[in-house]
């Protein structure tokens, strides 16, 4: 169930991707190949920013998921960072390869989820506004985005071209950075179904995971474009066993107590349980909490009481960390970038 093996290499690529997309006539953010090794890269470095100026994003050419990123804000600090970028990428990736991006200040990081199959059948499911991160992680997902609707259009328009340019079949997202001016730009495509999938899910109606299953059994997607409605709002949480006063820390342990909400508008997916251990050798996801509201401030409203109505004993969550969050004004007022974490709520 997926893509075509030679999509998920070309896109896992972001130096690949990147090509076919500009061939494609998509927009992508200005950068360079991929920097050779040694003193050559260092000029190559130099040169693009001394074209592009500062900030100047770091990337590994095999990352992926926020992970492999750096930016630098000054001549001295790249050339630092180049080397680091480098080791950082062969033990996470296995390929030291990096290149160079303009960093856009204080964008917005939007995805839009799209379906192929194998008849030419290319869909998009809207919008999701990933832009709450940390250290170019997402922790807070809505749907939709709420673009002015000439934006929306253009993007979700562009995001089933990406697909189509990419040759890709089944589920998976395209995702754009938009600067301060509205101007967006291609950033990669994710060849899986993402944790955020939840918040379309919500909006749509769509299974996303059973179209997922049809396509690969060779069926069409059941529906048509002109079949997809929006109605409502939702938000997605990714509720961690990590501790938000000790710096994000790891937090495993026995879960003594776990009591969960419910009601209309609420969804939980995970698998932990009371009396469930914790690993200190994987991921620290213990629940993913998805609500929905028929607008914003009903949905903002409803999770700030689904998140009153856990109860966890025996490890450090982040729940309290969301709950600060979600009763910030500026939040509350739709007011946020990818720099809201660092500039509002670095921790508790």
């Amino acid at each position: 169930i997926g893509p075509p093996s030679q999509v998920i290499l070309d896109m896992g690529s972001k130096v690949i991707a990147r090509g076919i997309m500009k061939k494609a006539g998509i927009p992508v953010i200005p950068g360079t190949d991929v920097l050779e090794q040694g003193d050559a890269g260092d000029e190559q470095a130099m040169e693009f920013a001394e074209e592009n100026d500062f900030p100047i994003m770091i990337k590994a050419v095999a990352g992926g998921g926020g992970r492999g990123i750096r930016v630098a804000n000054g001549m001295t600090e790249l050339l630092r960072s180049l080397k680091m970028a480098r080791s950082e990428a062969k033990m996470a990736f296995g390929n030291d390869d990096i290149y160079l991006e303009k960093g856009l200040v204080r964008p917005r990081h939007v995805d839009v989820q799209v379906l192929a199959d194998e008849h030419g059948n290319v869909i998009h499911l809207g919008t999701r506004n990933c832009s709450i991160q940390r250290r170019h992680q997402k922790m807070i997902e809505i749907a939709p985005a709420f673009l002015p609707t000439p934006l929306l259009e253009r993007i979700c328009e562009t995001a089933v071209d990406a697909a189509k340019a990419s040759g890709y079949v089944n589920a998976g997202t395209v995702e754009f950075l938009l600067d301060q001016d509205d101007r967006f730009y291609f950033l990669e495509v994710n060849t899986r179904l993402q944790v955020e999938h939840t918040v379309t899910e919500m909006i749509t109606g769509v299974d996303i995971v059973r179209e997922q299953i049809r396509i690969a059994g060779g069926e069409p997607i059941s529906f048509a474009q002109s079949e997809v409605f929006f109605r409502g709002t939702a938000i997605e949480l990714r509720i961690t066993a990590e501790d938000p006063k000790n710096n994000f820390a790891p937090s495993p342990g026995v879960m003594q107590i776990y009591q969960t909400p419910g009601g209309h508008g609420t969804r939980l997916d995970g698998a932990v349980y009371q009396g469930y251990e914790i690993p200190r050798y994987y991921d620290s996801m213990l629940v993913k909490l998805t609500v929905y509201g028929f607008t914003w401030r009903e949905t903002v409203d409803r999770l700030r009481r689904t998140l009153d109505g856990f109860v966890i004993a025996g490890l450090k969550t982040t729940i309290p960390y969301y709950k600060q969050i979600v009763q910030d004004p500026d939040f509350i007022a739709q007011r946020f970038d990818t720099s809201f974490i660092e500039g509002v709520f670095p921790y508790l």
